[in-house]
């Protein structure tokens, strides 16, 4: 329901009249704008109100007291700010408090509660947990027992004290402190207090020393989350099963736990979800944590310094994430008769082939492998997973066709830093959703036109070709992939011209959103949480098997190689057609990427001018042309581009002055413009208006003397020179016998050739003379 400001007002106005209303909810209503002064007070039969999921802001009304029938209150998902100290104080029937997602500023110490006798579950998520007024932090004893306190923070300098009431609460079953900024070590008798407990999450409380385990079993407890604190020491070795006999989800990551994984979680066989990612454990995984009987669905081990085999895995886990260790060998046969849904493996030591055995993984989602030591050809059977989403098999030793995917609906493929050779006929369907093709680095050959004719219309937003032997035109076809993000065509062999359609897309991502919400979280199988009745019964969201997606890219721009992954990825745009063998002039249609961000060039044998249009790249952080044949003159328009961080024209063939000195321009040095010798002004050390050159009016004797010097140095230059080539043939006639009686017989050949020449032509000339 969409109400209208005047309906609001008239309806909240008169609301003191319904004195004998129960119920009352507004959820999603669309309401706006502060709650309104009313006479909540006398609603004294009220019941249940629900105002959550509208867009209520500013500070709840002094008048929202006393509704003294009051059990539920719902005010999630809104924009309400300030304390509710005073409204909560006088609702003293409540049983539920619901204030998630809003700008409370909440007293650590919950004295607002302090009255109350009913209340059993208070969810307030995402809210400011602060200090009491004047930094006080008063100790009651409260009058009731909660099931559930669920109040996350949005705090992130303060530390503060747990609350002290809570140690008289001993009935609590979910209990959420994450991200609150906590004092000391991890309150261990919490769980002692209240065994009951089910579920307790401590993520990125700041809790330091050390993870002990209770003294006595807590049969009840199925979840533990301390991941993102900095418990050191060690996971305890002995009686973690008997201790925790139901555990179902423990999450110790990212901390800085230390030594080897104890082989008494082997034993925990209702475990379904462990996390030890982001510590310092080392040594090899225990053969107990795939035992047989095993109810282990999601395995985290990430970002430690584990070493050894890697060993049969059990039928049943579906995420199996062990990047970033040291694990040898070769993949276990048996898990590609698992269910896994993801395999991540990356940044290891793993050698061996990918078996054509990959086709029975008939649900696998994600396969990363990269920065291993594989090797062999990618199985063709790979590419026949119709649930793939991603693969990433980059920087390993491939070999081989790129695999045929016209069968998966995949998303992501990275097989780039191989030594891939070709690729296959048709290497996707038509209704293919390819979001990204890295195939940098390898040894591919064929023309582009073979493989554009594959991706037309499909909406590929990365196209990532760089350091192949491609060769041939850019084809224009290039231009119908039309969702382009990032093309990368550089240090390859591509000859002719630049198309200029290029310049007619729009190099901006406008299935952002969707492909955020697509591809940021993935859960592997939502219903497996279900499948216990058990687990759904359970009364809060387990942290199951959640598989995120960083994907990656690699990109040249502002001279450097950055590496852009998540979001940021979706939002960078760039072309780099460097290192060619391009020709022709820079199309002026390229200017009219305005959304681009990078534009490189350079290194290739572009002539012609700078196009004018350049002017309106608004948002280019990167512009490079250098290494070019580009001459005229640099546009002055180009000064206008505010975003520029990282501009070049080197070694061109450009003349006349640069850009205007100022704004960005400024900030660029003599670098940016070396290489062409006719360009002037600032930064470079030449003048465009160098001044002019004076003739001194010289009197007449100082030309005088200046001549009679300049005949004086010629004179003795001649002579010195004149000397020292007689000496220098003098000495090499005495020095050589054969050089000096080829010198008397040319010579004396020479004299008698003279003599007879004025012989012959003075007796002639006599002759003459006598007639």
């Amino acid at each position: 329901m969409d109400l209208s400001n005047n309906m609001e007002n008239e309806f909240f106005k008169s609301i003191g009249k319904l004195t004998s209303l129960k119920v009352l909810s507004l959820y999603h209503c669309n309401i706006n704008g502060t709650l309104p002064h009313a006479d909540w007070s006398k609603l004294k039969k009220l019941e249940l109100l629900d105002l959550s999921g509208n867009k209520f802001e500013g500070p709840l009304p002094s008048s929202f007291v006393n509704m003294t029938s009051l059990q539920k209150l719902e005010i999630s998902y809104n924009h309400f700010i300030g304390n509710f100290d005073s409204n909560i104080a006088s609702l003293t029937s409540l049983e539920y408090f619901g204030f998630i997602e809003n700008q409370f500023e909440v007293p650590v110490s919950f004295t607002p509660f302090a009255n109350h006798s009913k209340i059993k579950f208070i969810h307030g998520e995402g809210n400011k947990v602060s200090l009491d007024s004047q930094h006080s932090f008063p100790t009651w004893i409260p009058k009731f027992q909660l099931q559930e306190l669920i109040v996350s923070s949005t705090t992130k300098t303060m530390f503060l004290p747990l609350p002290n009431f809570l140690l008289y609460q001993n009935s609590l079953i979910t209990l959420d402190f994450s991200s609150w900024k906590l004092e000391g070590d991890f309150p261990h008798w919490l769980l002692e207090n209240n065994t009951k407990m089910t579920h307790v999450l401590f993520r990125n409380c700041s809790f330091t020393g050390t993870f002990q385990l209770p003294m006595r079993p807590l049969p009840n407890i199925w979840e533990i989350d301390v991941s993102d604190n900095i418990i050191v020491g060690q996971i305890p070795s002995n009686n973690f099963s008997s201790i925790y006999p139901n555990l179902h989800f423990l999450n110790l990551s990212r901390n800085n736990i230390q030594g080897s994984i104890p082989h008494e979680l082997g034993q925990m066989n209702s475990l379904y979800s462990l996390d030890l990612s982001g510590n310092q454990l080392s040594g090899e995984i225990p053969k107990d944590i795939f035992g047989v009987g095993h109810q282990l669905r999601f395995l985290k081990l990430s970002n430690n310094k584990l070493e050894g085999p890697i060993l049969n895995i059990p039928n049943g886990l579906e995420t199996l994430l062990l990047n970033h260790n040291r694990f040898t060998g070769r993949l276990p046969s048996n898990i590609f008769n698992a269910s896994i849904i993801s395999l991540d493996v990356k940044n290891n030591h793993l050698v061996g082939k990918i078996p054509s055995l990959i086709k029975n993984l008939s649900g696998l989602y994600e396969i990363c492998l990269s920065n291993n030591h594989f090797e062999g050809s990618i199985p063709l059977e790979l590419g026949e997973l119709e649930d793939l989403t991603s693969v990433d098999l980059s920087q390993n030793n491939f070999i081989g066709l790129v695999p045929s995917f016209a069968n998966s609906s995949v998303a992501f493929i990275h097989l780039n830093n191989n030594r891939l050779s070709g690729l296959p006929k048709r290497m996707f369907h038509g209704k293919s959703s390819l979001v990204m093709l890295d195939l940098s680095y390898n040894e591919i050959s064929n023309n582009l036109q073979d493989l554009i004719h594959n991706l037309s219309y499909k909406r590929l937003n990365f196209l990532l070709l760089k350091g192949n032997h491609f060769m041939g035109d850019i084809p224009k076809q290039i231009c119908q992939l039309i969702d382009l993000n990032m093309l990368d065509l550089s240090h390859n062999n591509f000859s002719g011209v630049i198309p200029k359609c290029l310049g007619k897309m729009p190099f901006e991502n406008k299935y952002l959103k969707s492909l955020l919400a697509r591809f940021s979280t993935f859960d592997p199988d939502p219903n497996n949480l279900a499948q216990s009745p058990d687990l759904a019964q359970s009364p809060t969201p387990v942290s199951g098997p959640t598989l995120n997606l960083q994907e990656k890219a690699n990109f040249t721009t502002k001279e450097r190689t950055d590496t852009y992954i998540g979001r940021v990825l979706f939002y960078m745009s760039g072309i780099d057609l460097s290192h060619n063998k391009l020709k022709g002039n820079i199309p002026f249609e390229l200017g009219y990427l305005t959304k681009i961000r990078a534009l490189n060039l350079s290194h290739n044998d572009l002539t012609g001018k700078i196009p004018v249009t350049f002017s309106l790249l608004a948002q280019t952080e990167s512009l490079d042309l250098s290494f070019n044949m580009l001459n005229s003159q640099i546009p002055p328009q180009l000064s206008m581009l505010t975003s520029l961080e990282v501009f070049s024209v080197a070694h061109n063939n450009l003349s006349g002055p640069t850009p205007d000195f100022k704004g960005q321009f400024s900030t660029f040095d003599e670098s940016s413009y070396e290489g062409n010798p006719f360009l002037c002004g600032p930064p470079l050390p030449k003048s465009c208006n160098p001044p002019p050159t004076i003739i001194p009016n010289d009197s007449n004797t100082d030309g005088d003397n200046d001549s009679l010097l300049d005949m004086y140095v010629f004179c003795v230059s001649f002579a010195v020179s004149y000397i020292s080539t007689l000496l220098v043939t003098a000495a090499a006639l005495y020095i050589n016998p054969y050089w000096r009686q080829a010198w008397f017989y040319y010579m004396e050949l020479v004299s008698m050739n003279c003599y007879y020449f004025i012989k012959d032509n003075l007796s002639k000339v006599f002759k003459i003379g006598n007639m």
